[in-house]
């Protein structure tokens, strides 16, 4: 495909593969999710009636489905995962929503003329490719002037990030296919294990402070944004959050030196099981201190989840 890069190619075959893995319930969770947030942060709820949009890394088409439900006139989700896009039609078609076109192509080129969309989601999306500011620059070209942009990038800072990176080492050490072995013998649930492949295989993931994504959004033209601070619903919504989230990677790590055959791997997920359990140590010792009243509410969160996800709404200037 013109102008996709392997790096995209390599992300959209990871992704794809892993959306068709979701039951209804959990498919069904994942769209209400994306109404949660909206009407958790005040926007509202008549916002999509009568819009044109566009869900620019749709994955299996959860945030398309959703924007549809809220009365979306039409969407476009687009993707590379043509796995993912399959399903997103099948979800689609067994719901009987008849206003959504799904189709491959790449959101660093997208394939649309420029002032096509009221609305564009693009969740989780641009931190894996190699061109964040082009990804931006094209969904600021395709809104109408006026147009809003859902953005979701990763934060910087805390302590799950630098974790993962150090997990994401030795995972590629062990294979995809090992690390998909020890989430099956932990017994975790399919959106899980999206999570879990997603953060230890996808080949970029890049994560951003406030300012770098003011920069990146004042650089393509966006002017006005606002954040979203409710409905995080994530690893992140608080401090135990996370440490929770860290002992699930303890128990993916155990279970599978438990049931790994081949020494050698066994040995690696048996450090990074102690590695997680150490963190989350030093984590529970800063939660201790607050408590104690020796770390402000700002000073925990800085230190055990810093940044937090960058979920905002930028509006393209115009009328």
């Amino acid at each position: 495909m013109q102008h996709t890069t392997d790096v995209e190619l390599k992300t959209g075959t990871l992704f794809g593969g892993l959306w068709p893995q979701y039951d209804d319930v959990l498919f069904k969770e994942s769209v209400e999710l994306f109404e949660k947030r909206w009407a958790a942060n005040g926007e509202p709820g008549d916002f999509f009636v009568g819009k044109s949009c566009l869900d620019a890394g749709c994955g299996g088409g959860r945030y398309s489905i959703a924007m549809s439900k809220m009365g979306a006139e039409s969407v476009v989700g687009i993707d590379l995962g043509e796995e993912g896009l399959e399903d997103a039609r099948r979800r689609a078609s067994s719901l009987v929503i008849g206003n959504i076109e799904f189709q491959r192509a790449s959101v660093l080129a997208l394939p649309f003329d420029s002032n096509r969309f009221h609305f564009a989601c693009c969740s989780g999306v641009l931190m894996g490719t190699p061109g964040v500011e082009r990804g931006l620059a094209e969904l600021h070209r395709v809104l109408k002037p006026g147009g809003s942009l859902y953005l979701l990038l990763y934060g910087e800072g805390g302590l799950y990030w630098p974790v993962n990176l150090v997990m994401r080492t030795f995972a590629s050490v062990l294979g995809k296919a090992e690390v998909d072995r020890c989430i099956a013998a932990a017994g975790l649930r399919a959106n899980k294990r999206r999570t879990i492949l997603d953060d230890l295989f996808v080949p970029i993931l890049e994560t951003y402070s406030r300012e770098r994504v003011e920069f990146l959004l004042r650089d393509c033209g966006f002017q006005d944004w606002r954040y979203w601070q409710a409905g995080r619903f994530d690893q992140e919504s608080d401090p135990a959050t996370l440490v929770a989230e860290l002992e699930i990677r303890v128990r993916l790590w155990e279970a599978g030196a438990l049931s790994c055959s081949d020494t050698g791997k066994a040995l690696i997920e048996t450090h990074l099981a102690g590695l997680c359990r150490s963190v989350i140590l030093a984590a529970r010792n800063l939660i201790d201190q607050h408590k104690a009243g020796r770390l402000s509410d700002q000073e925990l969160h800085h230190a055990i989840i810093g940044h937090g996800h960058h979920r905002l709404i930028a509006t393209r200037s115009g009328v």
